[in-house]
Formats: structure tokens, C-alpha cells, sequence
């Protein structure tokens, strides 16, 4: 019996266990994403999230881990382990305490009014119980979704009799309701139970029974009173900029005002109040409420992670040290095929006669127009050029429409808005948009006009109801709407020229104005300026009728005058810098900067296979410090870019995209210098993602922040995370190139080549894997900080936790010997950077969810995808034969 239980424990705690228990998990995770996707948060609960198998899928995990550290005595003879996987430990258990122990719910409060009542998340039934000598109330909790209906049987003792529930049956639309079947001994009855519904009461055998379905309700020691609802919107989108509650916290004798607002949330009495939501008309506020008893638990485990990880990279004896010190010894170089694809531009070839004398005459005037001063929604002053690219970008996804610049786009707007409405020039792609609008399917650009029919606007209601829905129940439709709607309001916004805020206001630190606001008649600068705003719209107008731009010209020299005199501009330098970024896209130019670079690596590295000789490691030299300079010029883009936006950029899917390039170039100037390899690799990948990065898909125009972005924890939670991807990006190229290598294996110069590959593939693995599992703990005080809650199983958050157990699985390979080689590794680092693509991309546009604001529009899958699959799967097949290789000694 002994020998057995040794024998099932030596199985239980083994490394094959091990992985096999994190693949289940990530699989169970990524199947309640698609769960959530076609049925609804509350199937993905009921099946997965909220089960008890789940749970103990956990406690399993938990007691494997807690296993594997004594077996492997951690403690004694690897502390930097033991402390990573100790922080693991701490999380689940930090984690388990708020799932038992804590409380999530919202409260109402309409204007006026106070409220105590918190209503949880779950649904229950609940049961008052009257007769002659008693009345209870009873609860019960309720696990239905359309998919699984889990057997709901409850027994009540009364004084002589028993009273039996049944759930019967269960309707999700488009009411949720329930039928419960209540019985005694003598009789029964069914009874009908909408969800939220009013109270239904039942009388059997003589006992009142009263019956409801819904929430339940926890009465708070103290009272929240709204005092006022306020919504600001970014000018031109009707986008909440910011939301917030102003309440009274009444406790007693005391009286506590607090405003509640994104990233601010309200801490009293070990609840939690977040600003989730509001009423249709502004007059009330919906709360998010919180009771977490396990926060810090599970801040401690956040803790000890980073100290971990820290504890791993310098500790000698560690696994990484010792790839480190392999790589430094060895002086083999390496090779990298480069990935070259080709992407359709989009072109406007809709010319009529107006335009093309509007493009032949107008592009010097748009230039000198864009040279203005103008102050942004955000209160940004900055080159009119800035905001014309992005307004025209987020309307048409191009810098330019029939040729025409951004600036002239806008200028024409103002003063010829019967044509520019009647252009087709607003980007659309969703199908049941396009089929409200009565517009061809296979047509990809609307007229401001066709979303209008007999002066009313097509998607208002549809626009309403989409903003009044949560961000992870919108489905792709309700984006489309929003993001249509937002390019329409932009739209107004240009036609009506309140966009132009160009006038300096005559108060210090006041909005400047905008020819459509109404300026004081009467006489000296009020008159001048008003003389000076005619002279420029009917200069330009003179100038594209007749070609006569000397009205126009004068009235550009003497806005500039006028701007010249306030003290909020930016310097002149400033400006000039600005207008430089938008005249010459260098990110485009970087894109064809780091794939020549990884192109001429590239020969590098096949000849070095080759031959030996003191060219080749002075060229290697030359490159490498082309490397750096392209790096140091990206960095200082991305400086340009932060100044430009007044914040970090990596707030949308453009900015982290030429974040993420930025990191994959850092991962070969640090850890590559000695191998044209990795040195290619990293170039190639950066110049893949800057290429990505321009798009039409992308966004690249600089906008405010939503209200959950402005957050100080959004720069470290996604600068981290993003710069992950650089390095998991690396080892996806490094795993390439050594399926190539082992195609044409065959001499011992090309398996040390393979063996240094995989030492770099490890090693960029490791740097990956702690930079995501720490940015998305990280994140989850982010979260903390603005929903109140640090983990609710969103989809990008789900998927970033597969991400991490995915390349946790391949960081552990090495741990069985039978399945460990450098092949396999290749293989393993290839496949994983799917997760990561899945997390970046597919999330973003083809899972809903509260992250959705990196997204771009709706895409679908490329056909270069799909073919560098097959590449990928013809790779595997054609290096089986020659897999076997002995790794490297270290």
C-alpha cells in the first residue's frame, strides 16, 4: 500500500502533471471566452467561471504546485524558484478568498434620492414564509444559462408539513424567466418568476408564500446620497470624457461628501464604489460595488511575484544565468529568413470635375492652413495640420480623400459643405450597417448625406442604445454604430466649424473660440478679428473659384499675428518639430529602415555559414550599429509622440503596435549583439510590426484618453505587457529560422548555429514570460483602481492569463528530457505566439469586451495569414527527419 501511494504521488507531483494540468487549464479558458462570445457572460459563469469543477480545478492546482515545491525541496536548493512559485500560491489563495468571501454588486441612486440597498451579482430566489406563529425569509442561489440548467431542489420544514422548490423549466428570451413548481404533501403549484420581477404571492395549505427571482438585496450600515450626475463629452464625438457621481456618504451623525469618477473610486465602511454606468436621461448613477477581504492576500502574491522573477534573472545558480553565460561565451553567428508581405492600399477614384480644381489649386493655401494654431477637444494647443490628419483619418482611415490633403479636406468642408457632403469619404465595413443604409454591400465609403433620410438621422437610436450597454455587451454591430457615429458627429463638427478653434480668447487661460461662436460686435479687436475670419473663408472661397489668393494669404499672416500674442502656445521649435512628424510619416520610413537591415543580416548570416572572414564581422559590426541608431531614432519618435499626446503611447492599437516594434529592436540590441540571427530576427519583426502598425485597420491619429485610460497605472500595466510581445515576437522568428536550419542540417557549423538559436530563444522566453506574468498582475491593480475589482474574467484578460500558462508549459519542457530538444523548443516558441497574437488581435476584434477601446475596426483574417500557416506547417513536416540534435552543454 505504501509503494503504491508513493508511486501516485511520484505521478501526481511529476512534470508530465504538471503540464498536462496547465493545458487543461488554458483550454477550459479559452473555451469559456467563445462560450461568453455565443451565449452570454452567464454561460460562461454557470459552466466555468462560477463552478464548483473550476474551483477545484484551482484547489487541484494549488495542491500540485504546493507538491512540486517540497519534492523538488525549492527552499533549500532553488529560493529564487521558490519564491516565484510561492507567489503563484499566494494569488490562488487571495483569490479564492474573494470568490467565498467577497461581495460584487451595484447600487442605484437616482438624483435626489439616497439609497443603502446593494443588489449582488447573483441571482436567487427568494421566499418569504408566512402563517399564525411565524414568518422567515429564505434565499437560495440559482446557477441558470441557455446552455446548462443545473438541477434546483430545495426543502423548507414548516411546523408538520414539508415545502418542496423545483425549477421546472428556464426561459433566457426575451424575458428570463423561471418556473418553479412548489408542493406539500397535499398540494402543489406552479408559478411563473420573471427575473427583477415584482413580488408573486402563492397560498398553499393554508401558508403564505411570497416568491421573487433576482438579486439579492444587502442592506449597508450606512447610505449613499446623489446629490448630482455629472457627463462632460469630447467636443465633435458626444463621447463621455468623463463621468461622475457627487454623493453625501450619510453614516449616523456624520455626513461625508466624496465625488466618485473613473479611476476614483469610493472606499467606506470595507466597500468599494466605483462609477460604472448612468440613466438614460443623466438624472441617476449606476454603482459598481465591491467588498474584497482577500485584496491584500493577493497583493502580497503581486509582491512576491516581482521579487521572484527579480530573485530568478540574477540569481548564478539560476537556469537563466546560466543561458546567459553560454551565449557570452560562444562567437557562432546565425541566420534569419526575412518575412516580406504585401498589403493592397486603399485609393479613392471618384473625381468629378469640382474636386479636381479644388486638389490642382488649393494645395499650397491647405499648407499655409495647416501652419495655424489650433486648440484641440482636450484643451491641447497644437499645428492645425495635427488635428486635420486626425480628424480626416478617423473619418476616411487616409490621410488624404481624391487627392486632396487633410487641410484642404477640412478648409472645403467649412466653406463648400453642399459637395464635400455628396463625397464618399466616410470609411464603413460592418454588412448590417451597410444594409440599414441602402448602400451596396461590396461599396466601403458612405457620404455624410447617406446617413440622413428626409432630415432624420439613421443611427440615433441605434447609437443610444449602444452607449447605454456595458462594454462587454456590445457585439460587433454596437461598435460599428458607435465608431460610424463618432465619424458623423466629427463630421458635424467640421461642417459647423466648431472644430476651428483658432481665436485667441481675450481672457487668460479661457477656451479659445471658433468662427461659428458668436463674437461681441463693436469695435477694435473684436472687429478686426471678425474682419480677419471673412477675409480667410472668403479668400480661400476666391481662390479656388478664380485662383486669386491674395485676400486669403493676408488674412493667414495676420492670424498668426494674432495667435503669436498669447501666452499658452507652444514654441516655435515645438511647432516646427510637429509639423516635420506629420509631413514625413518617419514610422513608415523606419518600417523599410529595419527590413533592409534584416535583409543585409540576413547575407551576413548565410555567408558566415558558410566561410569565415574579418568582412563579414566588420559588416556584422556596421549593421548591428545601424541596429542601434534605428532604435535610438524610434525611441526618440516615440519621445515626439508622448509630447504630442500628453500621454504614453501605447494607449490605442496603433501606439502599442510601434511600442511593441520598439521593444522587439531592444531585444536584439541587448541580447543579440554576437549573432546576425537574433540581430535579424529582431530587426525583422520590429519592421513587421511598424508595417502592421499602418494599416488601414489602425488608427494612428493621437485622440484623448477614455475615462478608464486616464490612469498612472495604464503606463506600467501596458508598457510592460506590450514590450512582452517584442521579445515572444523574437522567439516566433528565431523558431523559424531553426525549422529552416534543421531542413538543411548537415554540418556541425549549423547544428552550433541551431544550439546558440535555442539558447536565445530560451533566454527571450524568460524576459517574455516575466514581463507579461508581471504587467498583467500589474494590471490587475490597475483594474482595482478604476472597477474595483482586480479580476472579472474578461476576455483580454483571460486570454493574457493563457498567454502566460501557454509560455509557462514551454518554459517547463525542458523539465522532461523525452520531450525537451531544441526542435521541440522551436516548434513550442512558434505555436505560443499564436496566444499572444490571439490576445493582441483576436480579442480586440472578434471577442467583445471591457478592453475593447485598443481596438480597431473589424477585420477579417488576411489571406497572407493564412498562407504563412501553411509555411509553418510545411516547415514542421520537412525538418521532422533531422530533428534530433543534443542540446547545448551549459
Amino acid at each position: 500500500m505504501k509503494a503504491m501511494t508513493k508511486q501516485l504521488t511520484k505521478i501526481f507531483f511529476s512534470p508530465p502533471m504538471t503540464l498536462g494540468l496547465l493545458g487543461i487549464y488554458a483550454l477550459v479558458c479559452a473555451a469559456a471566452t467563445f462560450i461568453e462570445k455565443y451565449s452570454g457572460i452567464s454561460s460562461a459563469n454557470v459552466l466555468i467561471y462560477q463552478s464548483l469543477w473550476f474551483d477545484l480545478l484551482h484547489l487541484l492546482l494549488g495542491i500540485h504546485l504546493v507538491g512540486v515545491m517540497i519534492r523538488g525541496r525549492m527552499l533549500q536548493n532553488h529560493f529564487a524558484s521558490f519564491l516565484l512559485h510561492l507567489s503563484i500560491l499566494v494569488i490562488l489563495l487571495g483569490a479564492g478568498v474573494t470568490r467565498y468571501f467577497g461581495v460584487e454588486g451595484g447600487m442605484h441612486i437616482r438624483e435626489g434620492e439616497s439609497s443603502r440597498l446593494v443588489f449582488t451579482r447573483e441571482e436567487r430566489i427568494n421566499l418569504s414564509i408566512k402563517d399564525y406563529q411565524q414568518s422567515k425569509s429564505y434565499s437560495f442561489p440559482t446557477a441558470l444559462s441557455p446552455l446548462y440548467q443545473s438541477p434546483f431542489q430545495e426543502k423548507i420544514s414548516l411546523d408538520e408539513e414539508t415545502l418542496k422548490l423545483k425549477i421546472t423549466s428556464y426561459t433566457p428570451t426575451p424575458t428570463p424567466q423561471i418556473s418553479v413548481e412548489l408542493s406539500t404533501s397535499s398540494q402543489m403549484r406552479i408559478v411563473t418568476l420573471l427575473l427583477n420581477d415584482q413580488e408573486v404571492d402563492v397560498e398553499l395549505d393554508g401558508v403564505s408564500i411570497t416568491l421573487s427571482w433576482g438579486a439579492r438585496e444587502i442592506d449597508l450600515p450606512f447610505e449613499l446620497h446623489l446629490e448630482k450626475f455629472v457627463m462632460e463629452t469630447y467636443a465633435g464625438t458626444g463621447n463621455p470624457s468623463s463621468y461622475a457621481s457627487k454623493v453625501v456618504i450619510r453614516d449616523g451623525d456624520k455626513e461625508i461628501p466624496y465625488t466618485i469618477f473613473m479611476n476614483h473610486t469610493l472606499d467606506y465602511g470595507g466597500y468599494r464604489f466605483y462609477q460604472s454606468s448612468y440613466d438614460k436621461d443623466l438624472q441617476g448613477t449606476i454603482l459598481s460595488v465591491n467588498y474584497d477581504c482577500g485584496k491584500w492576500i493577493t497583493y502580497c502574491g503581486y509582491a512576491l511575484l516581482i521579487v521572484g522573477f527579480l530573485c530568478v534573472f540574477f540569481s548564478r545558480r539560476s537556469y537563466v544565468r546560466k543561458l546567459y553565460c553560454y551565449l557570452r561565451a560562444s562567437q557562432i553567428n546565425a541566420l534569419l529568413l526575412a518575412l516580406v508581405c504585401v498589403v493592397p492600399v486603399w485609393s479613392e477614384d471618384n473625381l468629378v470635375e469640382f474636386f479636381t480644381n479644388f486638389q490642382a489649386r488649393s494645395k499650397q493655401a491647405s499648407e499655409k492652413f495647416g501652419s495655424l494654431i489650433v486648440q484641440d477637444f482636450d484643451g491641447r494647443f497644437e499645428p492645425m495640420d495635427t488635428l486635420a490628419l486626425d480628424l480626416i483619418h478617423k473619418i476616411s482611415k487616409s490621410d488624404k480623400v481624391v487627392g486632396i490633403d487633410a487641410n484642404g479636406i477640412v478648409l472645403g468642408m467649412m466653406i463648400f459643405p453642399t459637395e464635400f457632403r455628396q463625397l464618399k469619404m466616410i470609411k464603413i465595413k460592418n454588412p448590417q450597417l451597410k444594409q440599414i443604409l441602402s448602400i451596396p454591400q461590396d461599396q466601403t465609403m458612405i457620404a455624410y448625406n447617406d446617413v440622413f433620410f428626409d432630415g432624420f438621422y439613421v443611427l440615433e437610436n441605434y447609437a443610444q442604445e449602444a452607449l447605454r450597454k456595458d462594454a462587454s455587451k456590445r457585439d460587433e454591430f454596437d461598435k460599428s454604430v458607435l465608431k460610424l457615429d463618432e465619424q458623423i458627429n466629427i463630421a458635424s463638427y467640421i461642417y459647423s466649424g466648431l472644430v476651428l478653434r483658432i481665436i485667441p480668447s481675450l481672457q487668460p487661460d479661457k477656451e479659445w473660440l471658433t468662427p461659428a461662436q458668436n463674437l461681441p460686435f463693436g469695435r477694435g479687436k473684436n472687429r478686426d478679428i471678425q474682419v480677419i475670419i471673412g477675409d480667410l473663408f472668403f479668400g480661400f472661397d476666391e481662390g479656388v473659384r478664380e485662383g486669386k489668393w491674395e485676400t486669403y494669404n493676408q488674412a493667414i499672416q495676420l492670424l498668426h499675428t494674432l495667435q503669436s500674442q498669447s501666452p499658452s502656445l507652444p514654441s516655435p521649435q515645438q511647432i516646427k518639430l510637429e509639423l516635420w512628424l506629420n509631413a514625413h510619416s518617419p514610422f513608415k520610413i523606419l518600417v523599410w529602415v529595419y527590413l533592409g537591415l534584416s535583409c543585409l543580416l540576413l547575407g551576413v548570416g548565410v555567408c558566415s555559414l558558410f566561410a569565415s572572414h574579418s568582412v563579414l564581422t566588420r559588416t556584422q559590426k556596421v549593421l548591428y550599429f545601424g541596429l542601434i541608431l534605428a532604435g535610438v531614432f524610434h525611441l526618440f519618435l516615440l519621445g515626439i509622440r508622448w509630447y504630442i499626446s500628453d500621454h504614453a503611447p501605447w494607449s490605442n492599437a496603433y501606439e502599442s503596435m510601434i511600442y511593441i516594434a520598439f521593444s522587439c529592436a531592444l531585444a536584439g540590441v541587448l541580447f543579440c549583439y554576437r549573432w546576425s540571427l537574433a540581430l535579424c530576427a529582431s530587426s525583422a519583426i520590429a519592421g513587421i510590426s511598424l508595417f502592421v502598425a499602418n494599416l488601414s485597420f489602425m488608427d494612428p491619429q493621437i485622440t484623448p484618453l477614455v475615462p478608464v485610460l486616464k490612469s498612472y497605472w495604464l503606463n506600467i500595466h501596458v508598457s510592460i505587457i506590450t514590450a512582452s510581445y517584442g521579445f515572444f515576437g523574437l522567439c516566433f522568428m528565431v523558431g523559424l529560422l531553426s525549422l529552416i536550419l534543421f531542413v538543411f542540417r548537415g554540418t556541425k557549423k549549423l547544428d552550433m548555429a541551431l544550439c546558440n538559436l535555442h539558447c536565445i530563444n530560451e533566454l527571450s522566453m524568460f524576459v517574455g514570460l516575466a514581463m507579461l506574468t508581471i504587467g498583467n498582475f500589474l494590471g490587475g491593480v490597475w483594474a482595482n483602481e478604476s472597477w474595483g475589482r482586480y479580476w472579472g474574467w474578461d476576455p483580454k484578460e483571460t486570454w493574457s492569463l493563457i498567454s502566460i500558462v501557454v509560455y509557462s508549459i514551454l518554459v517547463h519542457l525542458r523539465l522532461i528530457k523525452k520531450w525537451y530538444s531544441p526542435y521541440s523548443f522551436a516548434i513550442g516558441s512558434i505555436l505560443g505566439f499564436f496566444a499572444i497574437l490571439m490576445t493582441y488581435f483576436g480579442v480586440n476584434y472578434f471577442l467583445a469586451g471591457r478592453h475593447s477601446y485598443a481596438s480597431g475596426d473589424y477585420f477579417e483574417i488576411p489571406m497572407y495569414v493564412c498562407v504563412l500557416f501553411g509555411v509553418i506547417v510545411s516547415l514542421i513536416m520537412g525538418s521532422w527527419r533531422k530533428r534530433k540534435l543534443k542540446l547545448p552543454q551549459l
